[in-house]
């Protein structure tokens, strides 16, 4: 399950050849690598580090056009890298991640890369943009952009447990690239708690699209680019919301947990009529948006929607067994 995902994951490549030789370099830092974790100042929570030697591949996971070739170069000849994954997310675990990365600069890191996204930069321009309260350059340095067949989808925004945009492009493509970044930028300045079935506009001129949560399919469960808070469709222009009351009903358990214990334990892809009857009799708690954003976060994925759950469960079920 999601909730087992690290929220940020950090590949760091650098000059020290071993684990010994970056907790040498860490040591006026005050960090230190211990078995499988990075301790020491200013850590409150348990980070894992793995050290990964050079497969000759380094260069060509940071070459794709954030980084100037010579660097590339350099990176390409690095013995080694740190992979760090951290239980925070970008947006509550800022300060100590960048803290962290600061140190690491110092002790010989070169670049670091969000594996959320695969996007790589220079840690010093990596540093500067999460220093920053700059949520605009926090979406650059984060986010990337899929082009598939006539979609397009933003891939980043689970690195601060956010749901990534989804447009289909029946437009200019740049118009609606630019409308699924203030979408996402919008997120990561106001964090709203946005409920399937409204709509969003980033003016007044601006047509409003309905946006509805969907599971992420762009990448399997398990691929760290695969976002647990799945993707925020945006309809066509000229949308109308849904009627919504104060609070809105949240499963407890989740159903997708429900759904997929009953699966595994019967040994048989679930029915529309079990899922929906499933769905129907399933134990709900009435919460505010907010509230129900919270909960989500802390478990670490989002349920499915229960106006498509049969149409979503399709897409997030295990195909065997």
């Amino acid at each position: 399950m999601a909730e087992d995902f690290p929220r940020v994951t950090l590949f760091v490549p650098g000059t020290p050849d071993s684990v010994g030789a970056w907790t040498k370099a860490l040591h006026g830092g005050g960090l230190r690598i211990e078995g499988d974790a990075l301790v020491g100042d200013g850590l409150d929570a348990r980070v894992e580090v793995e050290w990964v030697v050079s497969d000759g591949t380094f260069g060509a996971a940071f070459s794709y056009g954030t980084i100037e070739g010579a660097l590339v170069e350099t990176i390409d000849a690095a013995p080694g890298a740190l992979v760090l994954d951290f239980p925070d997310d970008l947006r509550d675990g800022r300060a100590q991640i960048v803290g962290v990365v600061e140190r690491l600069r110092d002790a010989g890191a070169l670049a670091v890369r969000l594996e959320q996204s695969k996007l790589g930069w220079e840690i010093s321009r990596w540093i500067d943009a999460f220093s920053s309260d700059d949520a605009w350059l926090w979406h650059r340095t984060a986010v990337v952009f899929l082009a598939s067949g006539d979609v397009l989808q933003s891939c980043g925004m689970h690195a601060f447990s956010l749901p990534d945009v989804r447009v289909d492009v029946d437009g200019d493509p740049g118009e609606l690239q630019q409308l699924a970044t203030l979408l996402s930028v919008y997120q990561l300045t106001e964090d709203p708690a946005i409920v399937s079935g409204e709509t969003f506009a980033p003016d007044r001129e601006t047509p409003r699209r309905v946006v509805e949560r969907w599971p992420d399919t762009e990448y399997p469960s398990e691929h760290p680019c695969n976002n647990p808070y799945g993707v925020w469709r945006l309809g066509p222009p000229g949308g109308t919301a849904r009627p919504r009351g104060e609070t809105i009903p949240v499963f407890v358990p989740a159903l997708h947990a429900v759904l997929l214990a009953i699966q595994t334990r019967s040994g048989a892809p679930l029915t529309r009529e079990q899922v929906e009857s499933l769905r129907d009799q399933a134990a709900c708690i009435a919460m505010t948006a907010r509230d129900a954003q919270h909960l989500e976060r802390s478990r670490g994925y989002a349920d499915l929607d229960p106006e498509h759950a049969w149409e979503q469960w399709q897409l997030v079920r295990p195909t065997a067994g």
